[in-house]
């Protein structure tokens, strides 16, 4: 009980650091822009991330727990406990620090480089799974660009949008159903394996087309009686975009916190390595609740820099830098690879900014970024060792 009591703590400490250091991937844009003032927008997000855990959560999940190292290898099932609490421990108080210098930092490649360095020191070089690792160190050079890219080719056609009236309803509609359709379908693939998938997409098309119906009922009802209609028109779209990156986000980095936390309850349930790569639902709400309530209490520290250090944001370009990300992420989380978050809001507004001019980017505040994601995992994974050799010394 006393291990595992250390294992929740040690998961709220990283689920906690994660909302304060990651609600600017969700808000920043929104706050940067002055859309919506921060407390609302906290609130918001903490909303949105919880849903995204308990929904999407299991998907990276799984990858964690028994996908970066071959746990099987191990006799005694205490060696993983202990690993993987180390490895908790370790990426919070990395990210902890980055958090108080105010760098938006990825807590998916810590907790990565800790579940690595604990089993480097514990088995050595041969229990890595190196494919599954070489893939998600590629995917993480790999996702700056592409948000990058994909914001920038985002960026005229959606300004275009924006600048006529009759087009920025259609901007709404296109976001929302695009959203909200996706997300249904890539959910739906996992829990209804048996159903054609033209079924499900008929299935997501239908969602997608009844959350614009909603839509509609709140602009009649509400946006059409008001006198700055193209105002509320532009809240509504970034809000789209924020509540989608929260979501995204809440989906991808719960597992941070919850793939380790559930391979340590296993363990320590049936006194055995897991069999099992299943993580439990409990500890996707635990990892969700985590991350909202950092959201909140310290989530304002990483918002400023994120969303308006790196480059001037617009109602417009705030929504194409959210949008973009949010799009991208849902459907790398989905495929079970943990990849930054943050690197690919990060990326995104960069791509808007290159898309204003080179001069509007502040290069210098991205090198440094670069700099600390680049220290991440080889600094945690160092980290996580010595809290697993700690860890080590006590018998209870």
């Amino acid at each position: 009980m006393l291990w595992i009591l250390l294992a929740i703590t040690a998961a709220l400490f990283l689920a906690w650091n994660n909302g304060s250091n990651n609600a600017a991937n969700a808000i920043g844009t929104i706050v940067g822009s002055g859309a919506l003032p921060l407390r609302k927008a906290l609130i918001l997000a903490a909303l949105f991330e919880f849903i995204g855990a308990i929904t999407f959560g299991q998907f990276v999940s799984r990858t964690l727990m028994k996908g970066i190292i071959d746990i099987t290898v191990y006799q005694d099932y205490m060696t993983v406990v202990k690993g993987m609490i180390a490895a908790l421990l370790a990426t919070g108080t990395w990210v902890i620090i980055a958090t108080w210098l105010k760098i938006p930092m990825s807590i998916s490649q810590g907790i990565v480089g800790g579940i690595l360095g604990f089993g480097l020191i514990s088995a050595g070089v041969n229990i890595v799974n190196w494919n599954k690792v070489t893939i998600i160190i590629t995917s993480w050079f790999l996702m700056p660009p592409l948000s990058c890219i994909f914001a920038y080719l985002l960026y005229k056609p959606y300004i275009k949008m924006f600048e006529n009236k009759r087009l920025l309803r259609l901007a709404i509609y296109a976001s929302l159903f695009t959203m909200v359709s996706l997300s249904t379908f890539l959910l739906s693939t996992d829990i209804m394996k048996n159903v054609a998938i033209a079924y499900l997409m008929l299935l997501s098309l239908a969602i997608g087309l009844l959350s614009i119906s909603l839509y509609l009922i709140y602009d009649k009802l509400y946006i059409a009686s008001k006198s700055s209609k193209e105002s509320l028109y532009l809240k509504s779209i970034l809000l789209i975009a924020s509540t989608s990156m929260a979501f995204s986000h809440g989906a991808h980095d719960s597992a941070n916190a919850a793939g380790p936390l559930s391979a340590t309850i296993i363990a320590l349930d049936e006194k055995q390595i897991p069999v099992s790569i299943e993580p439990l639902f409990e500890t996707l709400i635990l990892a969700g609740l985590g991350i909202s309530i950092g959201i909140i209490s310290w989530g304002y520290r990483v918002v400023e820099t994120v969303g308006e250090r790196i480059t001037t944001l617009t109602y417009s370009s705030a929504f194409i830098a959210q949008f973009s990300a949010s799009i991208v992420v849902i459907i790398i989380t989905r495929l079970g690879i943990p990849v930054s978050t943050t690197s690919a809001i990060v990326g995104s507004i960069a791509g808007v900014g290159f898309a204003k001019g080179l001069r509007s980017v502040n290069i210098k505040l991205l090198l440094k970024i670069f700099a600390m994601w680049l220290l991440a995992a080889p600094v945690i994974a160092v980290i996580a060792i010595v809290y697993y050799l700690i860890l080590l010394s006590i018998s209870i």
